[in-house]
């Protein structure tokens, strides 16, 4: 399953990486640096377990500042 999530604050990124263990997650966010961060197993925010689960566990993550490209398919 595909899933978009809007927004890598504390919320969002949790989500994300929660969903990202057993389900494709793409994380949209309007900041380049947090997109950045995050693609490259990197946390944005200070939260332990988000940055071990980053670093050291297989996760379906991406992150976009492209809206289209996060909700794409889900539009018709």
């Amino acid at each position: 399953m595909k899933i978009a999530v809007a927004g890598t604050g504390y919320v969002g990124l949790s989500l994300a990486v929660l969903l990202a263990q057993h389900h494709e997650v793409v994380a949209v966010d309007i900041i380049k640096e947090k997109v950045d961060l995050i693609n490259n197993k990197q946390s944005p925010i200070v939260d332990v377990e988000i940055e071990d689960f980053l670093a050291n566990k297989s996760l379906n993550l991406t992150a976009t500042l492209d809206p289209i490209q996060a909700y794409k398919g889900y539009y018709k």
